[in-house]
């Protein structure tokens, strides 16, 4: 079994502390860019997954550490 995967960018919410505690539907790099403050709902991980035309299966490919450093304002 793969496990419960990210509703956006498709990393396993097993392996994100933040998903992992508070059992979102996102990970912390999703839920910080596109969700943010409001609560996370199936509403609105569909409307983050259209406004970034990502059809059903498929996810947002991204470098979530390279994002975290990007929110962190981290120097390579």
């Amino acid at each position: 079994m793969a496990g419960r995967l990210c509703g956006i960018c498709g990393t396993k919410l097993a392996d994100d502390l933040f998903a992992a505690v508070t059992g979102d539907p996102v990970c912390a790099i999703c839920k910080q860019k596109f969700i943010g403050g409001l609560p996370t709902t199936p509403a609105s991980v569909a409307a983050a997954r259209i406004r970034l035309d990502l059809e059903p299966g498929k996810y947002l490919e991204q470098d979530n550490a390279e994002e975290a450093r990007k929110i962190l304002g981290r120097s390579r």
